[in-house]
């Protein structure tokens, strides 16, 4: 146990030296460019080979060792482990008296703001939550990333400035999010980011199953557009047959997928009825062909159409409108390793 406090905050040099506890994709990538910013790594903990070759890789000649002589050495620690171990790690570190007054301490959840921090807090620790709003691969191409990334900011005010200057230091951008809004924040960048994956890895599966040699080439722009539409103008940037009311085609889409991939149905059905209640709240979807769709999505088939669930009228693509392809079957998600210090969260945010 180390009780020698660290210098006030107000006396300290600018450059700090920097600690890592969870060497998983995060964290190294962070210390990695707090490091071109001119603070010194000097310590980082990892339990899994990975994570020990990632900080190889990112952080060379800095020593591993564990997470209380990491405290014991770094003025600024960052704690990038998984959302649920973060505060019985915090807790543990507090009452082991690993913890030093003016020490300031990092954590990367998106879940979580300042007060899961309270143990050490009350230890005399600096607490804040930096939360990079980005994947991490694990790779020094992470460390190019953090330009331009935003980062969901939540500190004591008396803190505000000093984390935020962290941010820049990262070439992040920072964004303030209050203490009761973190779990709101975090529930959108994983809708947004995480369920993205899912379905672009469906989508390239049924493609494959559909014939098509190079899914990723046919989808990249296609995505790429629909994303950038989407970033710009929001719910106007809807097309395909649900936005336009094809119930006919949307039918067809279902029973293909019943046919080839069961396992991707219940996904599409939730999207198609989310999409229709955007498209109708937005006026971009007539009511009357709106019901007929809902009509479909609650049982399959059209009112007005054959059994087979074939394209009634206008079933087709719109012109101009990019590929609206009702294929086959459904993915099988890639497994992840596991890895202790590696969880994948929400939104972006791999650590």
């Amino acid at each position: 146990m180390n009780t020698t406090p660290l210098p006030d905050p107000k006396d300290r040099p600018a450059r700090l030296t920097v600690g890592v506890v969870g060497a998983g994709r995060v964290g190294p990538a962070l210390a990695a460019s707090l490091q071109l910013a001119g603070h010194r790594p000097v310590a980082v903990s990892g339990v899994s080979d990975a994570s020990r070759r990632r900080a190889a890789a990112l952080l060379p000649d800095v020593p591993l060792m564990a997470p209380a002589e990491v405290l014991q050495r770094s003025e600024l620690v960052l704690l990038t482990v998984p959302d649920d171990a973060l505060p019985g790690l915090v807790a543990g570190l507090a009452e082991t008296g690993a913890v030093r007054p003016g020490q300031l301490l990092v954590h990367t959840s998106g879940r979580y703001g300042a007060r899961v921090l309270d143990p050490a807090l009350r230890a005399g620790a600096l607490p804040l939550a930096l939360h990079p709003a980005m994947t991490f691969t694990g790779t020094p191409v992470d460390v190019q990333r953090l330009a331009g990334c935003s980062f969901g900011v939540t500190a004591p005010e008396e803190l505000r400035l000093a984390a935020e200057a962290l941010v820049i230091e990262m070439g992040g951008e920072p964004e303030w999010i209050a203490e009761d809004r973190r779990p709101l924040y975090h529930a959108a960048l994983a809708l947004g980011a995480n369920h993205l994956v899912t379905l672009v890895a469906q989508s390239m599966e049924l493609l494959r199953t559909a014939g098509v040699a190079a899914p990723d080439r046919m989808l990249g722009p296609l995505l790429g557009a629909a994303l950038d539409n989407a970033l710009r103008s929001g719910d106007a940037a809807l097309t395909g047959p649900v936005a336009r009311g094809d119930a006919g085609t949307v039918a067809a889409h279902i029973e293909e997928l019943r046919e080839h991939a069961p396992q991707a149905v219940a996904g599409y059905v939730a999207m198609a009825r989310a999409t229709a209640d955007r498209a109708l709240a937005h006026g971009l979807l007539k009511a009357e062909l709106g019901e007929d769709l809902l009509g479909v999505l609650a049982e399959g088939r059209p009112s007005g159409t054959g059994a087979g669930g074939s394209s009634g009228p206008g079933g087709g693509p719109a012109p101009g409108d990019p590929a609206d392809p009702h294929g086959p079957p459904g993915p099988t998600a890639p497994e992840d390793p596991t890895d202790p210090d590696d969880p994948r969260g929400p939104e972006g945010d791999d650590r």
